[in-house]
């Protein structure tokens, strides 16, 4: 292995759904297998955080708790403000 390379030996189902999900995505199948071993082999405890370990934020969802409005009322402040965004459609 050198320069981070490694060949693997993959059996033809794994290539082919490797190769057909990569297409969808519209990247190399090799790409798509380091993305994939990546992810797998990714550890928390291998870096150092600058801000902290985001396993361990204390920060509470807000707003999970509060009841909501009404789409009747919702739906003209959303119409308006889609709007102001995107402009009136012709």
């Amino acid at each position: 292995m050198a320069d981070g390379a490694l060949t693997l030996e993959l059996d033809a189902y794994t290539v082919g759904k490797i190769a057909e999900r990569a297409k969808a995505m519209g990247i190399a199948p090799e790409e798509l297998a380091a993305m994939v071993l990546d992810a797998r082999f990714f550890d928390y405890d291998d870096f150092s955080w600058i801000n902290g370990d985001p396993r361990s934020d204390a920060v509470e969802p807000s707003g999970l708790h509060e009841t909501g409005r009404p789409w009747k009322d919702v739906r003209p402040e959303f119409l308006a403000l889609i709007d102001k965004t995107f402009g009136k459609p012709e």
